[in-house]
């Protein structure tokens, strides 16, 4: 049979835009490689663009019972030991942010979509089937060991920062320095932590950070990252980078002093949506990952991962309405997509380069932070576990350094 939609990935991206076309009445097969529950290396934590996508497919308060850590602020750092909390004012109001480790949350989207699609699993796509210059469908293994064709009028491909798809028709060229590579462990017996995320910049990954980030159970989810070019250039291992910080920073040492490694330290690379990829084509789109969408400061890509996902559905019932699968018709998805994301990632992007250039003006900001409320207060209406998310001004911008 030919499905109206494959979503190729059922992780955050995927399975939100499963779930949107099916609300829709939309026939739809997901397709996973993996069988769920599986791990997916990450900082673990999601925040308001998340929880809004959540709420508009009607499953947040199923979400909000998940265990987790709910999330009421931040505590920062910069790389002359100057930090700062900052809190909401009202926890009374649903938390800004949650952190679930991803064999939860993921699963939990997951089991949600298998509800309302068809779902293949353990199907390893290996290829892309193209006739009169369309993607049809795709083709590869499924759990019997048996070559498996899937067909579809538009493919949405959230197969992560490895897709097979992106490469399939060479997307996937993110340059070096558009490219996170980061390391996650998990530990119990850290002390100090509450119920707020921590980032601190240590001044060797600059503008990469060290997070600490709480979970349930006194477990706490640590980790680093910087940019692919930047590590190169330093010539950073970041496992002995993490080893070290843990050793000797000040912030660090005596919390980490009787904390125990639970598994392995885990790495993966990531590119970042600083390098605006073409994410269309005819008969298909790329969400996620595939789309290159993490955020160039914060590296959190899971919200915006499910934006993709929203928007690509949107665009999904326009084309199928239509009978329009072209490029041209395709693009409207970009063009949506960046309206709701692109001038918060533009933002981030300018931070984190006045940051690799400039690092000392990331002292300079703390420490004004730490001292001045006014300013604090801009500042603190910038993060996103704290209840909101200015769109900075140019005078905002420039206060932000002077």
């Amino acid at each position: 049979m030919e499905y109206d939609v494959i979503v190729l990935g059922g992780g955050p991206a995927g399975a939100t835009a499963a779930m949107f076309l099916a609300q829709a009445g939309k026939n739809v097969c997901l397709i996973d490689k993996a069988k769920f529950p599986r791990d997916k290396t990450c900082g673990d934590a999601q925040g308001r663009k998340a929880a809004n996508v959540m709420k508009k497919i009607g499953i947040y308060e199923e979400y909000e019972k998940l265990p987790g850590q709910k999330i009421y602020g931040i505590t920062l750092s910069s790389p002359n030991g100057t930090q700062i909390e900052i809190d909401v004012e009202d926890r009374a109001n649903p938390a800004p942010g949650y952190v679930h480790k991803r064999i939860v949350f993921d699963e939990f989207l997951f089991k949600n979509a298998s509800k309302m699609v068809k779902v293949v699993k353990n199907m390893h796509v290996k290829d892309v089937i193209v006739e009169n210059g369309y993607v049809k469908g795709v083709v590869g293994t499924n759990e019997k060991g048996q070559e498996e064709e899937v067909r579809a009028k538009l493919l949405l491909a959230a197969d992560g920062g490895t897709s097979i798809v992106a490469a399939k028709f060479k997307l996937n060229d993110n340059p070096p320095e558009h490219f996170i590579s980061a390391i996650r462990a998990y530990y119990t017996g850290v002390t100090g932590m509450t119920d707020r995320i921590e980032i601190h910049m240590v001044d060797e990954l600059i503008p990469g950070y060290f997070w600490i980030f709480p979970l349930p159970n006194g477990e706490a989810n640590v980790g680093l990252g910087m940019i692919v070019k930047d590590m190169a250039e330093k010539k950073i291992n970041l496992k002995d980078a993490m080893i070290r910080a843990l050793e000797v920073n000040p912030l660090f040492k005596d919390r980490f002093k009787n904390s125990e490694l639970v598994g392995q330290i885990k790495g993966w690379n990531l590119p970042i949506a600083s390098h605006h990829r073409k994410c269309y084509g005819n008969g298909f789109m790329l969400l996620g990952d595939a789309a290159s969408l993490i955020d160039p400061l914060s590296g959190e890509g899971v919200g915006t991962a499910m934006i993709s996902g929203e928007v690509s559905a949107k665009i999904s019932m326009e084309a199928l309405a239509k009978g329009d699968f072209s490029e041209k018709f395709l693009e409207k998805y970009d063009k949506e997509l960046w309206d709701v994301i692109g001038d918060e990632i533009k933002t981030n992007y300018k931070i984190q380069q006045l940051g690799k250039d400039h690092p000392e003006w990331i002292d300079k900001l703390m420490v004004k932070a730490s001292k001045d409320e006014k300013f604090r207060k801009l500042f603190e209406s910038m993060l996103p576990y704290t209840g909101g998310r200015k769109k900075l001004g140019k005078m905002d911008f420039i206060r932000m350094f002077i």
